[in-house]
């Protein structure tokens, strides 16, 4: 069974991109994967272990949070949904994690403000599109 991968991290813009990638996999047969990706902690855990230890806490609660509620946002359409959380740029991990051969693409919310390019679709939608070599949607 083929992949959406659908990145998510629990803003108005994002969550609509999880609609549609459940809706696109319901539509094609495929599985919905919602993916959080947190930015690598940069303390020096040996220097700061009771700081380090308690963000590393709060970011896996955020993100479990974020992953649940994107999840029930699209239960009513029935399709078969797993939840993936990494640690890394999230554009680059969006493209490592599209290159398994299970996966059609990805699915990503992007909100618009200016002219930009990089702007209108965001740094971390911006380089994806650059680098994924799996088809990528991008949901305004």
């Amino acid at each position: 069974m083929k992949t959406i991968l659908a990145a998510t991290d629990g803003s108005t813009p994002a969550l609509k991109g999880v609609l549609w990638a459940a809706q696109l996999a319901r539509a094609l047969g495929h599985r919905l994967e919602l993916v959080y990706v947190s930015f690598p902690n940069l303390l020096p855990p040996h220097a700061y272990p009771k700081a380090a230890a308690e963000i590393d806490a709060r970011e896996t609660e955020w993100a479990n949070q974020v992953l649940d509620t994107a999840a029930r946002s699209v239960a009513d359409l029935n399709v078969e949904c797993v939840k993936t959380r990494r640690t890394g740029g999230p554009a680059e991990v969006l493209a490592e994690l599209a290159e398994r051969d299970d996966v059609w693409g990805v699915v990503i919310g992007a909100v618009g403000h200016s002219a930009a390019s990089r702007v209108l679709l965001g740094s971390i939608t911006d380089r994806l599109l650059h680098i994924c070599s799996k088809p990528v949607l991008v949901v305004r």
